[in-house]
């Protein structure tokens, strides 16, 4: 392959509070082009520096992705390499020349970098491990382990400031930022296109089988194979039309993160309060939520849920388990590693959540995303200790988890880093969307709760879905 020089430009816009900005508005206006395409939305509260930011990325120009565990393709431009039968050891040899072809040749803006997903099952790049449930079930979907992309057009808005900033990346011809701001300035609204659902939910497995699926669970943390194991189950139903129309809709309720992957043959979207992984300036962090009640939706009677919460044993010993397993995930990347914030309330639409912060100052030598895929799945996705936890559940479940307890987030040239967990969300393909959630199984869960945390995980989809008609 050839060297392809990236250039880089940008410009910071300032937009007037007079007159609301509507980011959705340029997005959609955007996808008219039928292009690939990302919203990646990061809340206030998860990023370091307090301000809201919402990632628009079009038109990748440089890709780089992972299938069926041992075949990668990546390209630059007009360069494309393709290697088959490729070995864990070479996949992370290619990552890194590929990320360090697409820096670009001058100091670019610190927004700029890459964009992308990793999928549950990736985490067989990374430990020798197979999982027989992916080997079975992925070769209908288009998914691949992982994608990252950089992107011809970025808009980076931060609504706290209220600017945008505009960054052009691309490949000799010259750079394009006035049409950037051509379609800045000529996004206004139109027609969404509708989205249907099946009223039809199809289960991997019915609610006895998930029972005794928690049963079998709670054997293994009695005989010691581990402490907490993290047990789901697959939803799926037919749907036409565009999910854009479904994330709009999904985007009313409260979340950390919010996002939407447009690929050719199919779409990622969710709304995620749990953070995989950041990394800014340096320091490291990783949030573990564990712990959950339902809501009353009366402030009195949540108040006093919170505080039943904060002192449920069963709740605090799988939550003390994560914290434990978040600290040695960190300690080896990081030095200095503590817990900067511990057993904090969040609440969302249907639920409460326990929440604490375990964060160390990174070792910069690591490749950024070899970093992430160090930390998947995140250890409130599938248990402790965690490689035990994997080969139990891809005993144990009726189905691979693909894009689910995966991660997708922002990847900057600057080694910053700020991902969310693939929950509260669910995967467009071949006409069905699939969504999916679990519980964490202790030796003293109920199974009947376990069953109905679930159900209450999975109730964020439910009621976005009640918004749309059904398929006739």
């Amino acid at each position: 392959m050839k060297e392809v020089i990236t250039s880089s430009r940008y410009i910071d816009i300032p937009l007037a509070r007079s007159s609301p900005f509507k980011i959705e508005h340029l997005y959609h206006f955007l996808r008219q082009k039928k292009l690939k395409s990302i919203w990646f939305e990061v809340a206030e509260t998860v990023n370091s520096e307090h301000q809201k930011l919402i990632f628009i990325g079009i038109d990748p120009i440089a890709s780089l992705q992972v299938k069926n565990e041992a075949e990668l393709y990546y390209f630059i431009g007009d360069q494309e390499e393709y290697i088959n039968e490729i070995t864990n050891e070479k996949v992370w040899h290619y990552v890194e020349e590929w990320q360090n072809k697409i820096l670009p040749k001058e100091d670019s803006h610190p927004y700029n970098g890459i964009l992308g997903f990793s999928t549950y099952d990736s985490i067989q790049l990374v430990e020798n491990i197979r999982l027989n449930k992916y080997i079975q079930g992925h070769k209908d979907s288009n998914l691949p382990m992982f994608q990252f992309s950089l992107y011809r057009y970025t808009y980076v808005f931060n609504e706290t400031l209220s600017t945008i900033t505009l960054i052009n990346n691309f490949y000799e011809q010259e750079d394009e930022l006035d049409i950037m701001e051509e379609w800045l300035t000529n996004s206004k609204e139109v027609d969404i296109k509708k989205f249907h659902v099946a009223d039809q939910e199809n289960i991997d497995c019915s609610d006895e089988e998930f029972l005794e699926k928690i049963k079998q669970a709670q054997y293994h943390c009695q005989v010691g194979d581990v402490f907490q194991l993290v047990i789901s189950r697959r939803f799926s139903r037919e749907f036409t039309g565009d999910p854009w129309s479904f994330f709009l809709e999904l985007k009313k309720n409260n979340a950390q993160y919010y996002f939407f992957l447009d690929e050719e043959n199919y779409i990622i979207t969710g709304a995620s309060p749990e953070t995989h992984f950041s990394c800014s300036k340096g320091v490291g962090i990783v949030k573990p939520i564990a712990g959950t009640y339902k809501k009353t939706m009366n402030v009195e009677e949540d108040a006093l849920l919170e505080e039943k919460l904060l002192k449920d044993p069963k709740e605090n010993s799988e939550h003390n388990m994560l914290i434990d397993l978040a600290r040695n995930d960190l300690s080896k990347h990081a030095r200095n590693v503590d817990i900067s914030k511990l057993k904090i309330i969040e609440h969302y639409n249907n639920v409460i959540h326990l929440v604490s912060q375990v964060q160390g100052e990174m070792d910069t030598q690591h490749n950024p995303i070899r970093l992430l895929k160090e930390f998947l799945p995140a250890g409130t996705l599938c248990g402790a200790p965690k490689y035990k936890a994997v080969q139990l559940i891809d005993e144990i479940e009726n189905s691979y988890r693909s894009y689910y307890g995966g991660l997708l987030g922002w990847i900057g040239f600057n080694n910053d880093i700020n991902t969310c967990i693939l929950i509260r969300s669910a995967l467009f393909e071949n006409n069905t969307m699939i969504y999916r959630a679990g519980a964490g199984v202790v030796i003293s869960s109920e199974p009947q709760k376990e069953w109905e945390e679930v159900n209450n995980k999975v109730a964020l989809i439910l009621s976005t879905l009640k918004k749309f008609e059904n398929l006739s």
